[in-house]
């Protein structure tokens, strides 16, 4: 795809790509997609109180231009020439809302994150006027009611920041995810700014109608929000516009995409079917649908795969969003002050090792004949169980009211046994989402193909979790070597822009080695395991209600102890059933024909 115009590494497409932790700017190979230069800042996050998050704007945009100049020297220091940078394109975390004044061009408030929970309010109140029915808008948008989006997180500044208030009354106003804040900054901001967003952004604001993929008035109207200070949906390949300043000095932004969308492009998962997970603080599990665009009945997300060119056909995705992965990891090291390293911490990793509780998968290190205590509370390592509800539980659930909780505390309990019970939660809700997958996808063949997710994330570089996760699931996982996917996946949406990179080219000259993870556990385990989840998951749905409490623990038990209970409890009422049955055929037929 790459002619003799460019240097040995053709032609190059530089990345502005803004995480939830880090900025950073990669400088892209089309050739091979060989990462030739970059810089990156780490992001400080601004928490008030519990449950909140923001960014600073400025400070986003400003880190943004260091790395954008660091990359490019860094790129002459290699003697690699810049002018063969042909195009710009920009991956950003979705749902994180940005208000600015569009004469000044100051935020009118911090980036508000999109885990942040301070909206729950307005969706309180929403959901009070809708009946509590959290898929009244899903029909219109792919998306249950849910504090994440930024519909919400806009009617909350509208109702709490008066800066914001009055500059939507004086018409001053401008909303954008951080796609949008940096593409209006990069082409000129004040003087010529383009105020633009892509398709898979613009969905996930809960505004964009997904039939038409335009901004929805009805939307706007049920939410109270003003359409006018929405940005222009676009594809995710066309030009946005051209940079004003700095080193890239008029060189297009070709292509624009939200993060979870380029990791599953980037991941090379372009055919219907393929699923990515993509495990970081936040754990997203995305499932490619093609052209079908399928409406959910199990708690996923409906939402936008990629759009490749304003005149390319859209492919959809089933999503589940997991607001606490790797956060859960966070929490326990930085509030419980629990050692959750893995590789230096030799207790965990026999924990992960040693499957949850079956004696005769015992890691190898403890001896058969010599079990010591420290094996033998590992063994039973079961007995915990972790919900990490700290704020809600999203996907399938999208419960605002839910909480977290911790089942099977005993005196015996480890510190260790908390950090395997986090890690187990992630692969639980992992499992949730495939699960809901196939519930939603019933005609598909799923008994021909053999189960595999594609794995990637900050959390996936560990070995061992990911072969924990895969035994959790009982998926076999691939995690291919892929730097940065969702570098990569929106590198691909301006190559295409630019007319040097094409699907067919990407997913041959593009696919990284792969490590694969095969589940070594048996179903039945799996089975018991993911039974004790279920029941903690509906206690922490149910957490405020005591009355029931006593006879769910006592019931709970009786299943552990006997599986088949609710078969031969179910016997009597189905022999009443029968002979009920049998005598009203009796009846009739001696009313048809009476004894004479």
């Amino acid at each position: 795809m790459n002619n003799g115009r460019y240097g040995r590494f053709g032609a190059l497409i530089g990345i502005a790509y803004v995480s939830g932790t880090h900025c950073k700017f990669l400088i892209y190979s089309t050739k091979n997609a060989e990462v030739l230069a970059y810089h990156e800042l780490k992001l400080r996050q601004i928490v008030h109180q519990a449950g909140w998050l923001e960014y600073d704007p400025s400070e986003i945009w400003k880190y943004m231009q260091e790395c954008i100049e660091t990359a490019y020297k860094n790129l002459v220091i290699l003697e690699i020439d810049p002018h063969d940078i042909i195009a710009v394109g920009i991956v950003n975390q979705r749902g994180t809302t940005v208000l600015w004044n569009k004469q000044t061009g100051q935020p009118l408030y911090n980036a508000i994150g999109w885990s942040d929970s301070r909206s729950t309010s307005v969706l309180r109140r929403i959901l009070q006027n809708v009946k509590q029915n959290v898929d009244y808008v899903r029909h219109r948008t792919g998306l249950p009611l849910s504090g994440c989006f930024s519909a919400f997180k806009i009617r909350w500044l509208m109702e709490s920041v008066p800066a914001v208030a009055d500059s939507i009354k004086e018409d001053k106003c401008l909303f954008g995810t951080l796609d949008s804040w940096l593409l209006w900054n990069l082409t000129g901001g004040v003087q010529a700014g383009v105020h633009s967003t892509d398709i898979t952004n613009a969905h996930y604001t809960s505004l964009m109608n997904l039939s038409s993929q335009q901004w929805d008035a009805k939307l706007c109207q049920f939410f109270k929000l003003p359409i006018n200070i929405l940005p222009r949906i676009r594809s995710n390949s066309e030009i946005f516009g051209y940079v004003l300043d700095g080193p890239l000095l008029g060189v297009p932004i070709a292509g624009v995409m939200g993060e979870q969308s380029a990791c599953l492009l980037g991941q090379l998962c372009i055919k219907a079917g393929q699923n990515v997970c993509t495990l970081d603080d936040s754990c997203f599990v995305l499932l490619n649908t093609g052209t079908e665009k399928l409406e959910s009945d199990n708690g996923l997300i409906t939402g936008v795969a990629h759009q490749l060119g304003p005149r390319a056909a859209t492919n959809y995705s089933l999503e589940g969003a997991i607001s606490n992965a790797g956060s859960t990891v966070t929490w326990l090291r930085e509030k419980l002050r629990i050692n959750t390293e893995i590789n230096s911490n030799d207790n965990v990793v026999e924990s992960l090792n040693t499957f949850i509780g079956d004696s005769s998968m015992i890691s190898s290190s403890c001896s058969s004949s010599m079990l010591n205590t420290e094996c033998g509370l590992a063994a039973k390592r079961s007995e915990i169980t972790l919900v990490p509800a700290f704020h809600g539980l999203y996907a399938p659930y999208w419960r605002y009211d839910a909480r977290g909780i911790i089942l099977g505390l005993s005196s015996q309990t480890t510190a260790e046994n908390i950090t395997q019970a986090a890690y187990e939660a992630t692969g639980f809700q992992i499992y949730e989402v495939l699960e809901a997958f196939k519930r939603d996808t019933p005609n598909w063949d799923h008994a021909s193909t053999h189960p595999v997710l594609t794995f990637g994330g900050e959390y996936a570089e560990d070995t061992h979790l990911v072969q924990f996760i895969a035994d959790i699931m009982g998926y076999m996982l691939e995690r291919p070597q892929t730097a940065s996917p969702a570098g990569l996946g929106v590198m691909i949406a301006a190559g295409v822009t630019m007319g040097v990179v094409s699907l067919e080219y990407a997913t041959k000259m593009y696919a990284p080695p792969t490590d694969v993870f095969s589940p070594t556990t048996t179903p039945n385990r799996r089975e018991v395991l993911y039974r004790r989840w279920d029941y903690a998951v509906k206690r922490c749905l149910h957490w405020n209600n005591f009355e029931t409490y006593e006879a769910d623990i006592e019931l709970f038990s009786q299943r552990e102890r006997d599986p088949n209970q609710a078969i031969r409890r179910s016997i009597p009422g189905s022999v009443f059933m029968v002979t009920s049955f049998a005598v009203l055929l009796l009846a009739r037929y001696l009313h048809n024909h009476p004894l004479t």
